[in-house]
């Protein structure tokens, strides 16, 4: 019986660790000012559409009117329970179904933004509705000067 119990709390635990990721919504984007800053496609800044990074959330700029993302989802374990990199990821917008996942400093390339399709565009799935195509076209996105 002793070693039933042991086995039962061990998968409980393995079961908890491989769970998936949660994220959590913020008021603001303190504490993550290092990548406050207008963001451009491949980083030429004269290309449309950007998204600006600030304290207040994201606010998406120069392609179909989207409104700003002021209380985004932090997903902090998205890349795993063990993940150590640099990359940040983030839902803008927190009401499912969410648009895409835009993650900073990805591919663990500081300065660099990504935008994925995230509750739409999968296989048998709902398509993501037009307004939100520009900006995913538009990826991935550098950090202006």
């Amino acid at each position: 019986m002793r070693g039933m119990q042991g086995s039962i709390v061990l998968l409980a635990t393995l079961l908890a660790a491989s769970a998936p990721a949660l994220a959590i919504e913020v008021e603001n984007l303190d504490g993550f000012e290092a990548h406050f800053g207008r963001y451009a496609p491949g980083g030429d800044c004269t290309k449309q559409p950007q998204i600006v990074v600030g304290r207040s959330g994201f606010a998406f700029e120069g392609g179909p009117a989207l409104p700003d993302a002021n209380r985004p989802e932090y997903a902090a374990s998205f890349m795993g329970n063990f993940y150590e990199g640099i990359s940040l990821t983030f839902f803008p917008y927190a009401a499912e179904p969410r648009p895409f996942v835009l993650t900073l400093n990805a591919e663990e390339a500081p300065g660099r933004m990504t935008l994925q399709a995230a509750d739409f565009d999968y296989a048998g799935g709902p398509k993501l509705p037009d307004k939100y195509r520009p900006y995913l076209a538009g990826s991935p996105y550098a950090k202006c000067g």
